[in-house]
């Protein structure tokens, strides 16, 4: 009998001071844990195209950021390429969704992608000021500024793909009525 008691107060003891132990939604409730509040993105399948002129900050940018792991991870499918012929060739098979480049280059690259879904082009920014910033963010649907972590360059690819479905169902609305 004084065993079944110890036994009984050992379990009860043990319950006690393991919260850890909790239902599957009751984790997230205890105080000592922390929770990431991170966007809750649905992501689709979606063709990146990056375009890393040697010559561009992009380029240098791409070898800290793990862009195209990070692409992959989050689920689209990224090309980089790295001339201007290559990336004529790219544009002409069409297909993109996002156009990744660097600022310098985004006119040139906005004049190519003239095909009839056309990608939205993200400049990508560094050492930029306010107004500079604020006029980019007039003139294209998303901007990056300086990716040197993973979640805001997906942050900032998310909100591009973003603008073009906002874009293709406008389309879709006006030529419809």
């Amino acid at each position: 009998m004084k065993q079944l008691v110890v036994i009984g107060l050992l379990i009860g003891a043990s319950a006690a001071v393991h919260t850890d132990l909790l239902a599957c939604g009751d984790k997230f409730l205890i105080v000592t844990r922390g929770t990431r509040f991170q966007r809750a993105a649905a992501r689709t399948s979606a063709s990146i195209l990056v375009f890393a002129n040697p010559a561009s900050n992009l380029s240098k940018a791409l070898v800290n950021v793990p862009i195209e792991a990070t692409l992959r991870k989050a689920g689209y499918k990224p090309t980089t390429v790295t001339t201007v012929a290559e990336l004529d060739a790219a544009l002409s098979r069409g297909g993109w969704d996002v156009v990744l480049v660097d600022v310098a280059d985004s006119r040139v690259v906005s004049g190519r992608t003239g095909s009839a879904p056309a990608p939205v082009v993200l400049p990508v920014f560094y050492n930029v000021t306010g107004d500079e910033l604020a006029r980019a963010k007039k003139q294209y649907p998303a901007v990056l500024k300086s990716p040197t972590k993973s979640q805001p360059f997906l942050d900032a690819v998310d909100d591009a793909l973003a603008a073009r479905l906002a874009s293709s169902a406008k389309t879709v609305r006006t030529t419809g009525n």
